[in-house]
């Protein structure tokens, strides 16, 4: 992530604490990627790139699929990268490093067959210079997963929130939505040759939780599928497969 935005703001315990949660379960989320990005990776040896890569539990899950492979993990909060050591620090063919994504290219330069990246790109202030460093870093293929809108139009949100350390000085987050049809765009004249889109449907109910702590909830529709929402933002969360 940017050294021109710095994503954590306070709140220690309560980011590892989340991030944890999801250390010995997959997430629907998870599951839809892991059956996306199989039949690229399966049982081959590739070198394959987490960018934001928070506490490495996604790396994990991509070596239970491609053993063979090669993984780095980069993300720039330091404590989120010590979290990932000592969870995943023995598996051999995993390496992490705190780090800003747009670096990455500086010293590995088109060196990952495969980059993924969770989320991570609706929380920065916006998502140019973040993938353009993953089209500078990867061969093959790029997974990403946010939030997005099928019009012509951007949501940038900021968040504070005042219950937390890291909204007491001020805004200290982003929930973004973007415009499909802009984010295809940009990746076009960046030299992607194709791009696919995956709608994510999540199949459980999530309770509310306290209205002055940020998280998500489900919200069951009259046809029977669910929407998430955070606080005030509606999450359609899309994965992307870009080929390069």
């Amino acid at each position: 992530m940017s050294g021109r935005y710095v994503y954590y703001k306070g709140d220690r315990d309560f980011m590892i604490a989340s991030f944890g949660k999801y250390v010995n379960q997959k997430t629907e989320m998870d599951r839809l990627f892991e059956e996306l990005v199989t039949p690229f990776i399966k049982d081959l040896p590739l070198q394959i790139l987490d960018a934001g890569c928070g506490n490495g539990n996604l790396l994990h899950l991509l070596g239970e699929i491609s053993p063979q492979s090669t993984f780095l993990g980069v993300d720039q909060t330091y404590f989120l990268i010590a979290e990932a050591k000592k969870l995943y620090g023995q598996e051999k063919n995993i390496c992490f490093e705190v780090g800003d994504v747009e670096n990455i290219p500086v010293q590995h330069h088109k060196a990952f067959d495969v980059a993924v990246s969770r989320a991570t790109i609706s929380w920065i202030p916006y998502y140019e210079s973040f993938m353009k460093a993953l089209v500078e870093s990867a061969k093959k293929y790029i997974f990403v997963s946010s939030l997005f809108y099928e019009g012509d139009i951007d949501f940038i949100t900021q968040v504070r929130e005042f219950q937390k350390e890291g909204g007491r000085n001020g805004f200290s987050e982003y929930r973004n939505v973007y415009s499909l049809p802009r984010f295809k765009e940009y990746l076009f004249s960046l030299g992607a040759k194709n791009i696919e889109v995956y709608d994510f449907e999540i199949g459980i109910d999530i309770p509310k939780g306290p209205i002055d702590i940020l998280g998500t909830y489900t919200v069951k529709m009259e046809n029977g599928k669910r929407i998430q929402i955070s606080g005030a933002v509606l999450m359609n969360w899309k994965w992307i497969r870009i080929d390069l």
